[in-house]
């Protein structure tokens, strides 16, 4: 099947493209001369893009991958390997009887079904060629579409795909927007590592070509709007919330000076042939497996990109919806059923549904405007404003929707929040990261002339603390960098609050369980309710040995990491041992758990508060409290904090009468074992640098762990001849034993 679409509403005339045929199953293209050493872009749709140009030998064309040469001033290397200056694709004869002198006709078949390239995110494949074919050929401006049926291994696995590519002839470039870590843009290459550190970089931030019609003017719409189209496949009922959703960012283009800068369309009616898989056609896709047996709680929503490397200009955004009901849901549910009635019949009803799918699609529409997922602005709002109506109108709960904050569980019941209010929405940080982004910057002639201005805006983040953003580590560093719960000045406050709803959630379990044929239902609520207790003690404990987080250039004042003051951090630690190490009944084992749960070995309760436990006394966090001890008031932060955890586990040690009950004891033993662990644990003497070491506790932390072993020790000991309860006897000898085969 060839399919020639020579007029387009999209693209308008074909322009001179590579022309392209097939014949009796093989693929021929004609290369025009005029095509030689142009920059193109080679994309496997859903997979990756490369540039690439294509060159003539005397009897050849040649298909060469060749390094960037970014518009920010530095070369981007080919497969991130700078020793590399090109690398050929392909090397087609040329077959001189259908060829003239200025158009070169070649066979490209096997460029297609044999030629092993490497995308991005791919695993590895071997196409079966027997099994695989060219399917068919579109012609549009600026762009040759491939379509292919191929059949290929991925390891043990067989699997048959369409599969499209496309050869693209890229435009002039647009003038870039320089890279700044301190906001929260993808560099224009979103597989670099640059986008995983917190540090400068010679690089242009990734974003669409908006360019005003009235350029003098204050507010403009746009020459070109930015515009998806709908997914056959979607839903109609789902429409108007996803439309909604990405036109939530509306309000931000227009506080960078773009009136009308998104559009969401329908496919035209006439439009059976319609290129979803084009450069220049942006989807909004329907991915969701809700029909599929053993499929109902699977996949996620996400975004697929293709780029100009060369200024950061985003040319296609496909955004992928593939979060499932039933995992919208459940996080809904958990969080904020107390508040909403909606929530306690499942299937969720249509509008309650619609607005989960707008919230997703807000999120992935920021990613198709280039921005990533990070921390924006958490521990920066007032804690006394998650309740607050009119705070909640203008500024949600979260300073943005890129964050995963998720829902607001702080509101209770008698609080009278609509529940529109609760849902995650585009916030102040979001206008504030695309207005820097987009707005026009006036009598500026090339990107360095516009950094000054630039730079202003971004020291905003100075006084507006929801302005700052971080990104992620191997480690936790403080309490605006959690993920999952609702980001504020006051983690523990908020923990409180949403304590009381997480007790209303479990009363409420059996009544939406009701109409249920199993317990299915009822078993996962409850998984999904214990791993949100979990996550809100995980942000209570990144106080403890948690930092604030300012990113600053190398001008600006004051410290990058400051520590949480040390009465806060002994409050956490306080608040940890009273309700994550110490559980009430209502939690440990509410009225419903026979129906769902037969043995201890599928507590999932205890899992999750020995996970905190050794969460808390890993290596990285003792090494920030050392850190800390030079800055800090109080030079003895660590061991003053892990003797508190101490006596706090063994409470039971300063009364009379002593019994410890089953989850204490296991609590306790684990407890032994860390610090056995810890103090016995080999360093790499070989190479004190070692990245090995990077993960083991420092001598320090050691000498603070053993001496509360050897506390601990004296304690047992002191009590053990007034115990009489005999499981608690055996337990504290156990514990004896344990600390025994630590020779100290």
């Amino acid at each position: 099947m060839i399919i020639l679409l020579v007029t387009c509403p999209l693209w308008g005339q074909v322009n001179n493209n590579i022309k392209a045929h097939l014949e009796v199953g093989r693929l021929y293209f004609n290369i025009d001369e005029g095509l030689l050493q142009k920059p193109m872009l080679l994309v496997r749709h859903g997979m990756g893009q490369h540039q690439i140009i294509w060159a003539k030998q005397p009897d050849h064309i040649l298909l060469i991958l060749s390094p960037i040469h970014s518009l920010s001033g530095v070369v981007i290397p080919l497969e991130n390997d700078g020793r590399t200056d090109g690398k050929i694709l392909g090397r087609f004869p040329i077959i001189k009887e259908k060829s003239s002198l200025r158009s070169f006709y070649i066979d490209v078949t096997d460029l297609f079904l044999q030629t092993a390239i490497k995308w991005h995110s791919e695993l590895p494949e071997t196409v079966l060629v027997d099994r695989s074919y060219i399917e068919g050929i579109r012609h549009l401006e600026n762009e040759t579409v491939i379509m292919t049926k191929r059949t290929a291994m991925y390891g043990e696995q067989r699997s048959t795909e369409d599969v499209d590519f496309s050869f693209f002839i890229l435009p002039d470039p647009m003038e870039p927007r320089l890279f700044d870590h301190r906001m929260g843009y993808f560099c224009e290459d979103q597989y670099s590592a640059i986008n995983a550190y917190p540090k400068y970089a010679m690089a242009s931030i990734m974003r669409w070509r908006l360019e005003k019609k009235h350029k003098n003017g204050k507010v403009s719409e746009p020459i070109e709007p930015i515009v998806f189209y709908f997914d056959p496949a979607m839903p109609d009922k789902w429409k108007p919330y996803v439309k909604a959703g990405i036109l939530e960012w509306l309000p931000a283009f227009e506080a960078a000076g773009f009136k009308n800068a998104i559009e969401v369309r329908e496919i035209p009616k006439n439009g059976e042939d319609w290129p979803e898989n084009s450069v220049g056609c942006s989807m909004v896709r329907w991915a969701n497996h809700a029909d599929i047996r053993g499929r109902e709680g699977k996949g996620g929503s996400t975004v697929r990109q293709i780029v100009d490397l060369r200024s950061g200009e985003i040319l296609k955004s496909d955004i992928v919806l593939g979060s499932s009901y039933q995992g919208l849901s459940d996080q809904y549910f958990v969080r904020c059923a107390p508040m909403d009635p909606r929530a306690w019949q499942y299937p969720f009803p249509d509008d309650l549904m619609g607005e989960l799918i707008r919230s997703v699609t807000a999120h992935e529409a920021g990613h198709a405007f280039g921005l990533r997922d990070a921390n924006y602005g958490e521990y920066a709002y007032p804690f006394e404003k998650m309740r607050d109506k009119d705070w909640l109108e203008e500024m949600g709960h979260t300073p943005s929707v890129m964050t995963y904050a998720r829902h607001n569980y702080i509101v209770q019941p008698e609080d009278n929040i609509p529940p529109s209010l609760l849902i995650q929405k585009v916030g102040p940080a979001d206008v504030y990261q695309i207005k820097w982004g987009y707005q026009m910057i006036p009598d500026s002639t090339n990107p360095s002339e516009e950094l000054p201005y630039l730079e202003k805006s971004i020291r905003q983040q100075d006084s507006i603390a929801w302005y700052r953003y971080n990104i992620g580590y191997v480690e936790i560093l403080g309490p605006g960098s959690t993920d999952e719960t609702v980001d504020n000045d006051d983690p523990i406050k908020s923990t409180e609050f949403g304590l009381k709803n997480i007790k209303r959630i479990l009363e409420l379990l059996p009544k939406v369980n009701h109409d249920q044929k199993d317990n299915a239902l009822l078993e996962r609520l409850h998984k999904e309710t214990l791993e949100l207790w979990y996550q809100q003690m995980q942000q209570v404990m990144s106080l403890i040995g948690g930092y604030t987080i300012h990113y600053k250039s190398g001008s600006q004042k004051g410290d990058v990491y400051s520590p949480i003051p040390n009465q806060i951090q002994e409050e956490a630690m306080e608040f940890l041992l009273s309700n994550a190490f110490e559980v009430p009944e209502w939690l440990s084992r509410p009225g419903f758990l026979p129906r769902i749960q037969y043995s201890s070995n599928s507590d999932k309760l205890i899992g999750y508060q020995l996970k905190l436990l050794l969460e808390l006394m890993d290596s990285f966090r003792m090494k920030r409290l050392e850190q800390m001890e030079g800055t800090l008031p109080d030079n003895e932060i660590t061991m003053k904090l892990f003797s508190k955890l101490r006596s706090g586990l063994f409470k039971e040690l300063d009364h009379d009468g002593i019994r410890i009950g089953k989850r204490r004891q296991e609590l306790q033993s684990v407890y032994i074992a860390l610090c056995i662990k810890a103090v016995a644990e080999e360093r790499n003497y070989g190479n004190t640098l070692n990245d090995e070491n990077h993960y083991l506790y420092s001598y320090h932390s050691k000498s603070i762990l053993a001496q509360e072993i050897l506390e601990l020790k004296k304690e047992i000991l002191n009590r053990l001849e007034t115990v009489r309860d005999g499981a608690t006897i055996g337990h504290l000898k156990l514990c004896l034993r344990q600390i025994g085969m630590l020779s100290l």
